[in-house]
């Protein structure tokens, strides 16, 4: 009514509203909103219903939030049932799944943009590095992938301070006999890193660590309200000038290339001023629930491009900004990611897709095999999702929208994610950054086989490339290549 009636000149006749003669009812039935149940309107409905597109159409339950096809069983006898145009659904509505279960997916393989795939793209003050899972089969202690050796430039190269934050280390010797050359040249180097409250972190080298550069501090693995949370981060900081960010660990299998990320380095004294009051805080004992809000704004990095930053928990990411973001979407969202598990996000989504969106989602296969994830309803509901089949991680934690906004950061797209852990996420609004990071989706995309959008390989397989002789356990079920049943021909 607002946007039909407000501030227009209307015509009353014989009691009906009329717009440049047009009858207000007419153009109100016709928005998709054109029938309650009852019998009088069942009739007028399945007399045009012939006249009727009847995809863009679907039978919605006002009260449970819940949509249907038109012909579904089940909503027959319901008295809370309205016809409405997909588009018109809000983001929490619900399929039913009786009637939306998709049998059948076509997949096709995409063109890259005509732009040069790289695994870096360098654009004045950024520089953004892909790492692609499906080129090294095996974790590498060496500091040879491009992610690894930019990291390694920078602490070798800081003039005054580097201030890092990272979930933990292991077996990057490189790394840290770098960081070790720098505090012995005078560089003031301070870090914060997740333990839990029997000091005991996930990465084996992290207590090493602690030895060597002994400015640091710790969180304990529950936050002030006692629940369970991490330090999840992965950002350096060096002179108070550039930041080093993204979703590697700074271990054999993350930054050597060995599983899928997207790290970034910006030269940024605003941006590198509001990750320092970040770590300010973890480094002064405030961690989780506990730290306060940061005020910032966005941020622009040059000419072309500009940057959004945002810590988990105090922003509340997702449903401040990624859930905005997707509803937003006008043409694609993709999303390489290491799981979703967040039902915010999948309404979102299924709101996206019932707009024309299109969708396509990668999934990690360690993930899919687990009860949380959201993949599998996300697939029913018509979205286009593909699980990796390769020994590595898909680890990124990215959202790509329309050649116009790159989300990259640590935050997994979880519950804990967004309320308790110690998380950063740039949204970067830049095309050229976009189209680059969408060609590294599609990249990833065109080499995983179409079967994967219907079912999932196990993370340690004969199906998933290389896991059977990584000497990793893939899986995490105690048993290592051979020892799984999984890695055995039948």
């Amino acid at each position: 009514a607002n946007n039909l009636l407000k501030d227009k000149y209307v015509k009353i006749k014989n009691n009906e509203i009329y717009i440049k003669n047009q009858n207000y009812k007419d153009i109100l039935l016709n928005s998709g909103f054109f029938y309650q149940n009852t019998d009088e309107s069942k009739k007028i409905f399945l007399k045009n219903f012939k006249n009727y597109n009847v995809e863009k159409y679907v039978a919605y339950n006002i009260k449970s939030q819940k949509y249907h096809k038109l012909n579904c069983e089940e909503i027959k006898n319901s008295k809370n049932i309205s016809i409405v145009k997909k588009e018109q659904l809000k983001s929490n509505a619900t399929p039913c799944q009786k009637c939306n279960k998709i049998t059948d997916i076509q997949i096709k393989e995409e063109k890259l943009e005509n732009i040069k795939f790289e695994k870096t793209f360098q654009k004045k003050n950024i520089k953004i590095i892909f790492t692609d899972l499906n080129e090294t089969f095996l974790p590498n202690k060496q500091c040879t992938n491009e992610a690894c050796k930019t990291l390694k430039n920078e602490i070798d190269n800081a003039q005054s301070s580097i201030d890092f934050a990272i979930y933990g280390i292991s077996n990057q010797p490189e790394i840290i006999k770098a960081l070790t050359n720098a505090q012995k040249r005078g560089i003031k180097v301070r870090w914060v890193c997740d333990f839990d409250k029997k000091d005991k972190d996930y990465y084996k080298d992290t207590k090493a660590l602690k030895q060597i550069i002994k400015s640091y501090n710790t969180d304990i693995i529950y936050d002030s309200n006692n629940r369970p949370a991490i330090m999840h981060n992965k950002f350096f900081i060096f002179d108070n000038k550039k930041v080093f960010t993204g979703s590697s660990n700074i271990t054999s299998t993350d930054i050597s290339g060995f599983n899928s990320n997207i790290s970034v380095l910006i030269n940024s004294n605003e941006l590198a001023n509001i990750y320092s009051k970040e770590f300010e805080q973890m480094y002064n004992g405030l961690f989780h629930t506990d730290k306060r809000e940061i005020e910032k704004k966005t941020i622009q990095i040059n000419k072309e491009t500009k940057a959004d930053i945002l810590f988990s928990p105090k922003d509340k990411i997702i449903t401040t900004k990624l859930i905005p973001l997707i509803e937003n979407a006008k043409k694609y969202i993709y999303i390489p990611v290491f799981f979703i598990t967040k039902k915010e996000i999948l309404n979102a989504l299924v709101y996206a897709h019932n707009k024309g969106v299109e969708i396509k989602i990668i999934n990690d296969a360690t993930n899919a095999n687990t009860k949380y994830s959201i993949h599998k309803q996300l697939r029913e509901y018509g979205i286009l999702v593909k699980t990796e089949n390769y020994a590595g991680k898909l680890h990124s934690k990215a959202i790509i929208i329309d050649d116009e906004i790159s989300v990259i950061g640590s935050m997994n797209f979880s519950n804990n994610g967004e309320k308790r852990n110690d998380e950063n996420v740039l949204v970067i609004y830049d095309k050229e950054i976009t189209r680059y990071l969408k060609n590294t989706f599609l990249h990833l995309w065109n080499k995983i086989p179409q079967k994967y959008s219907k079912y999932d390989p196990k993370a340690e397989s004969i199906e998933s490339i290389g896991s059977c002789s990584d000497n990793i356990d893939n899986d995490f079920d105690g048993k290592i290549d051979k020892q799984d049943a999984n890695c055995l021909f039948r």
